[in-house]
């Protein structure tokens, strides 16, 4: 026990911000913040090892675990709300086949029984469709079924 104890003492400020990279890189493997609280908290503490906490340890580990209590109870609120605002601004982001709802495409081909193919971009896709679509004729796609494009006439 007393050579932890001799280990903290003489601890210097940066062993702070090397637990908090660590802490940090296990964050980044498991994407849950739940390990960002207490890096940030670190963080904080081997500030405050450079002047006002300097060697003493039982302050140090106080403020880390109060700082690590108070930013896991108070901080996820805050964050939830920047990462919801983020993905608010994106809704299609991770979606590909929703970033295609909207935009014109071209009857490669008449359709015959609502199937047929479109040209969208520089590829031909397999389309489906409601009513009968004549060949060259432009359609706005309203929808993605896996690989295959639902389209509706365009006005």
């Amino acid at each position: 026990m007393e050579g932890l104890i001799e280990f903290l003492t003489e601890m210097p400020f940066w062993m702070w911000w090397a637990l908090a990279l660590v802490l940090l890189v296990l964050e980044i493997m498991t994407g849950s913040t739940y390990l960002l609280w207490p890096a940030a908290a670190a963080v904080v503490v081997g500030v405050a090892d450079v002047w006002p906490l300097d060697g003493r340890w039982r302050a140090q580990l106080g403020l880390f675990a109060g700082l690590t209590f108070v930013l896991t109870l108070i901080a996820p609120k805050y964050a939830k709300d920047w990462i919801n605002k983020a993905r608010a601004d994106h809704p299609h982001l991770n979606k590909r086949g929703d970033q295609k709802i909207g935009r014109k495409a071209v009857a490669v081909a008449a359709f015959e029984q609502g199937t047929g193919k479109v040209r969208y971009g520089d590829t031909v896709w397999l389309a489906r469709a409601e009513q009968e679509i004549a060949e060259g004729a432009s359609v706005v796609i309203s929808g993605v079924e896996g690989a295959t494009l639902v389209v509706t006439p365009a006005a």
